[in-house]
This record gives C-alpha cells, sequence and structure tokens, in this order.
C-alpha cells in the first residue's frame, strides 16, 4: 500500500536515517503520473519489505526545490543511511525498470 505524505512529513522523511525509502512524487491531473502509479502498484508485490510514499508535488513546493525536480511522475529512492544523494528516476518505462530503481540494480 502507498501511504501519502503532506510536504512536512516528505521533507522529514528525506532527512532520516535507518531505512530505505521510496517516494511517488506525482500531480493528480497528470495522466502520466496515473499510469505510474498503476505500474508502482503492480510492483509493489515484488517489493513485500519496501516502504512506499506518494507526494502531490501540487502542495510541496520546497520539497520539490530542495530536491531539484525538474519533471514529474518522479520515482525517488532515498537510501537507508541518507549518506549518497537520493536516487530519482522521471521515465518509468515499465515494471521491472521500476523494480530495478528501487532495488539499486538499474544500468
Amino acid at each position: 500500500m502507498i501511504e501519502e505524505l503532506n510536504e512536512q512529513q516528505a521533507m522529514q522523511l528525506a532527512k532520516e536515517s535507518g531505512e530505505s525509502v521510496v517516494l511517488y512524487a506525482y500531480t493528480p491531473l497528470c495522466g502520466t503520473c496515473k499510469m505510474g502509479r498503476r505500474m508502482l502498484e503492480a510492483a509493489l508485490p515484488l517489493l513485500p519489505e519496501q516502504q512506499v510514499y506518494a507526494l502531490n508535488i501540487n502542495f510541496a513546493p520546497r520539497f520539490v526545490q530542495e530536491l531539484q525536480l525538474t519533471s514529474i511522475p518522479c520515482l525517488i529512492v532515498f537510501e537507508a543511511w541518507r549518506e549518497r544523494q537520493p536516487r530519482l528516476l522521471y521515465r518509468l518505462e515499465s515494471v521491472q525498470r521500476m523494480i530495478e530503481h528501487v532495488r539499486g540494480t538499474a544500468v
């Protein structure tokens, strides 16, 4: 299940450490975002241990600016200890590509 976050929760999540987290950035009127969310939901059974959240960026301008997001939809992976920059995926080509991105095996 994908839990919806507000901007404050997303900002806190981006800074916390401990577990790897996936955040799906979208806007509700974006058709590509709706398709990407369906693909992410299809991938969830293959990522049973992964925490997955969603953020409507219409209400999160500081978050967008801080992460320098350039497009939506965007699948963001925060590493467990936040030692590296988050991994961003803008081209949500397939469920397999999304799974590889989350697992860190994407080329």
